[in-house]
């Protein structure tokens, strides 16, 4: 978002140089069909500030929680501190130094991670991951007392005894290894640096991310095809980076997955995504009460039987109600009204637990939100006529929105995927997972390689 916004504001503002002041009005000039006055900039001032506030608040936020951490002691209330349950057992994680980095390990704080904890560990030996959990362990005395975030969570829908050693996983884990460890071997790199992005895709990352930036001039000039080629332009660059960075397969370094999210999350707020798409949808995929991917829109769409039926349902199927529903699916639903009930109800699409954050974290997510509007809708009205100005608020936003539903819809709310159910959560992932276009150059990068979902769904690359 920082980079988003200044050069945003830096754009809008330098694209319009002054023509004359003799009237006491400083006039721009520039190819917008309207002539911008100067009493708009302070608008786009207000928009810097509110961007420099809210990285400032998100900064200051992560010292504070840095800060607690490095000062806890064995006294502190249990709430501050990070207990997790997995295959039964609980652990305290405050103190752990977590290789994947601290935010990975934040997500399974108060739930069951077993799930979490299985699918992200294919590498590692599994006698030597519970030899370190066990330094953890919660003593059963004080285990008793534990509660997860949410008491639905007590309960796996999985089979998870002697998951070590099923044959389907062992095959699955042995398969897995051997394609990276002939990788690795062929790039002198480690087997984990194998499985992050190659050289070539982060130069394909890192252009589409530049071409995207290089056509926001346009469309801040009011250039007709940039209300089309822009959004495009921000889907592919989004497709191809944020959602491996928020999965944390885009780099080795835990860093670059956790802050490079934040410089285009046209998405959603990263914070939010984590709990519907890796805490919720990956890990409970298709599973009623349990995956928040399936009740987006209930008033407006039934997709899985979970759904109470309603009179509005009756007209789904027409292509009318899908492109509505499409459209608004991420500008006003994962960006607005899914987050504003996740603050409200502490709780993701009424399945996620969502836990209650800071002042500071939740003056600065309020922040983002803000920022978000002003920079994909309200901008365009302190440039442009109101008629043009609704188109420029809008199209950009439907057609960023089409992209995304056209490339998630068809992923596994299909008929023989939606309802489909294992109790291993290996096979699981596989039968409620749909491929498209594999043999496609066009799906690969028009889906940031998601068009494998089978694949993604096992393995998180």
């Amino acid at each position: 978002m920082p980079a988003l916004s200044f050069i945003f504001v830096i754009v809008a503002m330098n694209e319009s140089q002054p023509l004359n002041s003799s009237n006491g009005s400083i006039s721009f000039s520039g190819d917008l069909l309207s002539e911008i006055q100067f009493k708009h900039a302070p608008l786009m001032c207000a928009v810097a500030i509110a961007t420099s506030i809210a990285i400032a608040l998100s900064s200051i936020s992560s010292k504070s929680s840095k800060k607690s951490k490095s000062n806890i002691n064995q006294d502190i209330d249990h709430r501050d501190r990070l207990y997790t349950r997995i295959h039964g057992k609980w652990y305290d994680l405050t103190n752990f130094e977590h290789p994947g980095g601290p935010v990975a390990l934040r997500l399974t704080k108060g739930r069951d991670a077993t799930a979490l904890f299985e699918s992200h560990h294919y590498f590692t030996s599994r006698n030597m991951l519970m030899k370190i959990l066990s330094k953890y362990e919660v003593p059963p005395k004080q285990a008793v007392e534990l509660k997860t975030l949410d008491h639905r969570d007590d309960g796996s829908p999985y089979i998870w005894k002697n998951i070590d050693q099923d044959g389907f996983a062992s095959e699955l884990r042995t398969l897995v290894n051997e394609y990276f460890s002939k990788l690795a071997k062929e790039r002198g790199i480690s087997k984990t640096q194998a499985t992050k992005a190659t050289t070539g895709r982060w130069l394909t990352v890192l252009t589409l991310i530049g071409l995207f930036f290089a056509s926001i001039p346009r469309l801040v000039q009011g250039q007709w095809a940039f209300l089309f080629i822009t959004p495009v332009l921000g889907w592919l660059a989004i497709c191809n980076y944020w959602h491996d960075s928020l999965h944390f397969s885009l780099s080795s370094n835990w860093r670059v997955n956790a802050y490079l999210p934040y410089l285009m999350p046209l998405i959603s707020s990263p914070s939010m995504w984590y709990h519907q798409h890796v805490i919720g949808h990956h890990v409970y995929t298709n599973i009623s009460n349990k995956d928040p991917d399936l009740a987006h829109a209930p008033q407006l769409m039934r997709e899985h039987e979970s759904i109470r039926w309603r009179k509005t349902h009756l007209n789904q199927k027409r292509l009318s109600r899908v492109l509505l529903v499409w459209s608004i699916a991420v500008g006003l639903g994962l960006q607005i009204l899914n987050d504003v009930r996740a603050l409200k109800k502490s709780s993701y699409n009424n399945v996620v637990a969502y836990d209650k954050p800071s002042k500071l974290h939740m003056v600065a997510h309020i922040a983002g939100r803000i920022l978000y509007i002003l920079l994909t809708a309200a901008w365009p009205f302190a440039l442009f006529p109101a008629w043009k100005a609704m188109i420029w608020a809008t199209v950009p936003n439907v057609v960023f929105s089409l992209c995304f539903m056209i490339n998630t819809q068809i992923n596994h709310l299909v008929e023989h995927c939606a309802h489909a159910f294992d109790s291993n959560f290996y096979k699981h992932q596989i039968i409620t997972s749909q491929n498209f276009g594999r043999d496609s150059a066009f799906c690969f990068y028009f889906s940031g390689g998601l068009n494998y979902q089978i694949e993604h769904h096992c393995f998180r690359r």
